[in-house]
């Protein structure tokens, strides 16, 4: 008999609940439909998301965690010490940022209204985002380019009218300039 592996289980249950919020809505996300579409029981969901909410939360974690990743993978590709390295590595894993991972962030804003406890869990999950890296840059120049990245990613989460292609990369141009 195979072993059972929590951490394989709960990246299922996340890909499914993701998947079904895309499809459906979060309106009409139930725990029976990720249990299904992730291949768990029920009772196997629950064991890992008790709730609606728990399950909400652990989505803001993963969300999270798919965030930093990426911002890991981006400063890597930084030389080590680097005046700004933080800063650009900000800049690309917003700009990067996958359109499955923007829909699943549109559906948990959304679902602030409904669970506004969530906004603790997703305060929570960035909260490293808050403390200014040493990167060289003075504090207040890491806070505006993160902001100005927090504030594209709000706008393309939110359904702002997008901003053309052009302008976009002449934000990214602008953004990486400030981060030297």
């Amino acid at each position: 008999m195979r072993q059972k592996n929590p951490a394989e289980t709960r990246e299922r249950i996340m890909r499914a609940a993701t998947d079904q919020i895309a499809a459906y809505g979060l309106l009409d996300l139930t725990l029976d439909h990720v249990a299904e579409a992730a291949g768990v029981s029920k009772g196997g969901l629950l064991h890992h998301y008790p709730t609606k909410l728990a399950l909400l939360e652990g989505l803001a974690d993963h969300l999270a965690g798919q965030f930093f990743a990426r911002l890991e993978l981006e400063l890597g590709r930084e030389p080590a010490g680097s005046r700004g390295a933080w800063a650009r590595a900000y800049i690309r894993a917003t700009f990067d940022t996958p359109p499955a991972e923007v829909k699943l962030t549109s559906a948990l804003a959304a679902a602030l209204s409904a669970y506004p406890q969530l906004i603790d869990a997703y305060c929570a999950a960035f909260a490293a985002l808050d403390t200014p890296h040493d990167d060289g840059l003075p504090p207040a120049r890491q806070a505006m380019i993160r902001l100005a990245c927090d504030g594209l990613a709000m706008a393309e989460v939110s359904g702002s009218p997008p901003i053309d292609a052009a302008l976009r990369a002449t934000l990214l141009d602008e953004l990486m300039e400030a981060s030297r």
